[in-house]
């Protein structure tokens, strides 16, 4: 080891030296013990070992030994390696060792009395004082705390003739919680003989010198702070460290406590007192200050007052007040511990702290490391403290404190409360983890183990699954217990009769009403009224048009977290209601404020959910690319199954973009990913719907989209939510029987549709005057569409705008305005750029007779052409001569060729079957 910051020690050891060496010796004021102390691994045997080399080098005799904790007991074995190192002619050896035996002998005869060893030991103490007067001599002894008795009589015996003599003593000690033999100990080191020499822990400096010393100054310059809060200045520890982060190759910039720290942690607890590696352990097991209330009664002793001899030098700078200096040696020595060590530890500072009233979480911490909960406290801890683990939002913590409980308990009544909390905890992290634990859930509701407090969120989940049928028997099982008359059980009945009739709105759950108890309570009603101003909020917006919903959405989401269920939906019905209320800006900003405080808490379901809505708002806002990447993130932070029937509104979302932007492979995978059959009793199913068809309507499979839209419709009704907000369905009828040929048919619904609509429905009012538009020709056909555009921009749908754009671009070069055609198709291809639609199709006019109208020039405008180049493009891809093109467009036969050769060069196609192709204009 170096002596990084060891010189002035060393060198008051050699101006002992010099006064050993002085003419006429050392005076009689000087001391000739010299204690080296400190804490174990400073580097004393180092500093000895240095002395040693240059009191030989002076010329002086070196006596040296080493005293060690296993050799304690052996009586003499001090003295005896004196002997061995001094040199001595044969007769004078024999006769020392003669002594060293009949002394070990007399002391083990006598049980260690030492009034019987005495003669011995001032004939053994003779002997020393003999060398010293044939050379100035240094007597050495290393861990002088672990010699034995009658060496250290011996010495004590020597200390106290040597005046007048060039003897020199230099002992070297680790501070101890108490000396081996205190009364031997304390008359050897008198301090009136004794200058002691401390060595200290490493300063920063010191420790960054120790590592550039190793590693090199670059490496030193960046580990050195880390490196010195780990080790706390042990020297021990510091070239451990090094150790370590030369293994791992060096290239790490934090310094790495593997193996090597590992073994010198030990090492340092080894070498000092049994207590303080008590200490340690406990300490490691806790994660408590050092006078905490726990480690007296874990180490065994009684009184903490004991404890106040470990410190920082005691310890070897591996405990202080505070506990353990670092994670890491805490690590170290649970490293070193045996898993029973370990279990016993956690289970006695458990039971300490629950006869203390400790909180649940606390105790809960050490209960989960045990190797048996075999007491009928633990379990229903574990239970509290993971309960009270999810009201904090720390949810791995209670899944872990949970899973602990549900393997060990054996009481059936509380088995299922840990089932049904463990069943929460596993839906924050992963719907698909709790579908295990609801099997066992219903049945002990069915057992009459739970009520409806504990089962609200399990029949929450199996909803989630699609498990309807058994959802709907555990409501009318609790619905016919006695404890429905009790107030908070007939308003969680009610709570969660509300949360499923808006999620599967066609069920029938029960045929009782309320409970007579919910009416007459107050508390009750505000309870339940609280609990489902979600639902309240979305329905005022969707059935009445209430634009003052929003207001209240902003409300109740400025004082709602997403810890807990109940929250998470009520903050998804309030963002949902700005979107269906067309308040985007207003769901978009606080789509980013719950992703952020969901991102905090790391909790995947609510994160999910989240980002669906975020989606949801950017595909109404035309940003398709965002929509879909957003949509893609939820899906990937959920398996399919893991969403549940929930999947149907980050699915409708991807789809919906996808085939916006004319990704047909890309949206026809997304078609194949499976869905519960569930998934069609819900709102999701019918957002599904509506994209599926879309995609079809897109994919020229009009017949496929107006089954899909008619679906829709035949839900809503039955579900008594024929609402114009929700889905559309009779617009994109409408838009499918056009394609179709039955103009009537779709004027009809659409206009129908129109009717319905409140004033607040801004988008599916301009998405309808679009459709009718189609339906009709002349003036009428060009003032639907110039309300259309208005009202676009005023919801702020670029997609549909740039669409609309394009049909009104058409309608005006119909009527013969090219001015307003042109400026309208410009404007409708930079929205199409901005929102990444490669092409746009107008919606072809229908003829009088109910057929679609061949004859209108419905040019596709298609991203980097012109509108001249789009026009030329779209008739030959339709199949038209260059002759034919030439006479319609008024040009030259060369002037086609021409701009065909261009358009095939920014197309990157070259033929007329590729064009085709490309635009797809069958589609």
């Amino acid at each position: 080891m170096t002596l990084t910051e060891r010189s002035p020690q060393l060198d008051v050891l050699t101006d002992r030296l010099g006064d050993l060496l002085r003419p006429g010796g050392p005076s009689a004021a000087t001391p000739r013990v010299t204690a080296v102390s400190g804490p174990v691994g400073v580097g004393k045997t180092s500093v000895l070992h240095a002395f040693a080399r240059r009191a030989v080098e002076a010329g002086v005799g070196f006596l040296g030994a080493s005293a060690s904790r296993a050799e304690r007991a052996v009586p003499l074995e001090v003295v005896r390696q004196l002997v061995r190192a001094a040199t001595l002619d044969d007769d004078t050896r024999d006769r020392i060792g003669r002594l060293i035996d009949q002394g070990a002998i007399a002391w083990t005869e006598a049980d260690k009395d030492e009034e019987r060893l005495a003669p011995i030991i001032a004939a053994l103490g003779g002997e020393l004082l003999e060398l010293a007067g044939r050379q100035p001599l240094v007597i050495a002894i290393d861990d002088v705390h672990h010699a034995d008795v009658p060496s250290l009589r011996c010495l004590d015996y020597a200390a106290r003739r040597v005046a007048g003599l060039p003897v020199l003593i230099v002992l070297s000690e680790s501070p101890r919680t108490g000396p081996w033999h205190p009364t031997v100990y304390a008359e050897l080191l008198q301090p009136a003989r004794l200058h002691r020499v401390r060595l200290p822990l490493l300063s920063r400096d010191g420790t960054y010198q120790v590592l550039a010393d190793r590693l090199g100054a670059p490496v030193a310059r960046t580990i050195a702070a880390e490196a010195h809060r780990i080790s706390g200045g042990n020297p021990l520890l510091v070239q451990a460290l090094a150790d370590d982060h030369q293994a791992a190759g060096g290239r790490a910039d934090r310094p790495v406590a593997a193996e090597a720290f590992r073994e010198a942690v030990l090492s340092c607890l080894y070498r000092c007192d049994r207590l303080v590696l008590e200490a340690a352990r406990a300490l490691a097991v806790t994660e408590e200050p050092l006078h905490g209330p726990l480690l007296s009664h874990l180490v065994g002793i009684r009184s903490e007052w004991n404890l106040r001899a470990i410190d920082v030098s005691t310890s070897a700078g591996l405990i202080t007040e505070a506990g353990l200096c670092h994670p890491a040696v805490g690590q170290a020595v649970l490293d070193g511990m045996t898993a029973e060590e370990r279990a016993r530890l956690h289970r006695a500072a458990a039971g300490l702290l629950h006869a203390d009233g400790a909180p649940p979480v606390r105790v809960a911490t050490h209960l989960v490391r045990t190797d048996a909960l075999d007491e009928p406290w633990m379990a229903q801890t574990l239970l509290d403290a993971g309960e009270q683990a999810m009201l904090d939002g720390e949810v791995d913590t209670a899944r872990r404190f949970l899973r602990r409980a549900n393997r060990d308990c054996a009481d059936e009544r509380l088995r299922a409360r840990i089932r049904s909390a463990l069943a929460r905890a596993e839906w924050r992290l992963d719907p698909r983890a709790a579908v295990p634990h609801l099997l066992g859930v219903a049945t002990a509701v069915q057992a009459g183990h739970l009520g409806s407090q504990q089962a609200a969120g399990p029949i929450q989940y199996l909803l989630w699954h699609g498990q309807i049928d058994r959802a709907v028997e555990l409501v009318r099982h609790l619905d016919r217990r006695a404890d429905s008359d009790d107030p908070r059980s007939a308003a969680e009945l009610l709570i969660t009769r509300g949360w499923m009739a808006t999620l599967y709105p066609g069920l029938a759950v029960c045929d009782r009403g309320r409970p007579h108890v919910a009416g007459r309570d107050p508390l009750t009603l505000a309870r339940v009224k609280r609990r489902l101003r979600g639902v309240t909020m979305l329905g005022s917006v969707l059935e009445r048009g209430d634009t003052s919903a929003v207001e209240d959405a902003e409300r109740a989401l400025a004082t709602l977290g997403l810890d807990d269920e109940a929250s998470m939906w009520t903050a998804v019905c309030a963002v949902t209601a700005m979107i269906y209320a067309d308040r985007l800006d207003l769901a978009g900003d606080w789509c980013e404020r719950l992703e952020r405080a969901a991102a905090t808490r790391g909790h995947p379901t609510p994160t999910a959910m989240i980002a669906a809505l975020a989606a949801a708002v950017a595909g109404r806002r035309g940003d398709l690319t965002r929509a879909r990447d957003l949509a893609e993130g939820a899906l990937d932070r959920l398996s399919p199954k893991g969403w549940g029937v929930v999947v149907g509104l980050p699915l409708a979302v991807r789809l919906g973009a996808l085939t916006g932007l004319q990704e047909w492979d890309e949206a026809a995978a997304c078609l194949r990913v499976p869905v519960p059959p569930a998934l069609f009793e819900t709102p999701f199913g019918l957002h599904y719907l509506h994209a599926r068809g879309t995609h079809a309507l897109a994919s020229g499979s009009p017949d496929t989209a107006l089954a899909d839209f008619q679906l829709c419709g035949q839900l809503m009704s039955s579900w008594r939510l024929d609402l114009p907000a929700l889905v559309p369905w009779r617009t994109e009828s409408a838009r499918a029987l056009l394609l179709m040929g039955r103009r009537q048919q779709a004027e009809r619904l659409v206009r129908e549709q129109l009717k319905l609509l409140r004033p607040m429905h801004v988008r599916y009012r301009a998405g309808a005057l679009r459709v009718l538009a189609a339906t009709e020709d002349g003036p009428d056909r060009v003032r639907h569409l110039r309300t259309a555009v208005r009202l676009l921009r005023q919801c702020g749908d670029r997609m549909q705008l740039a669409h609309t754009l394009t049909d009104l671009g058409q309608a005006y070069q119909q009527a013969g305005d090219l001015r307003q055609a042109r400026d309208a198709a410009r404007a409708a291809r930079t929205l199409a750029q901005e929102c990444g639609v490669p092409v746009l199709r107008p919606a072809a006019p229908a003829a009088r007779n109910g057929s679609v109208d061949p004859s209108g020039e419905a040019a596709l405008l298609v991203t980097g052409l012109s509108e001249a180049e789009s026009r030329v493009a779209t008739l030959a891809a339709q199949g038209h001569t260059n002759r034919e093109i030439a006479e319609r467009m008024f040009l030259t036969v060369s002037a086609i060729e021409q701009r065909l050769t261009r358009i095939y060069r920014k197309l990157d196609v070259h033929s007329r079957s590729e064009l085709a192709a490309r635009l797809r204009p069958g589609r």
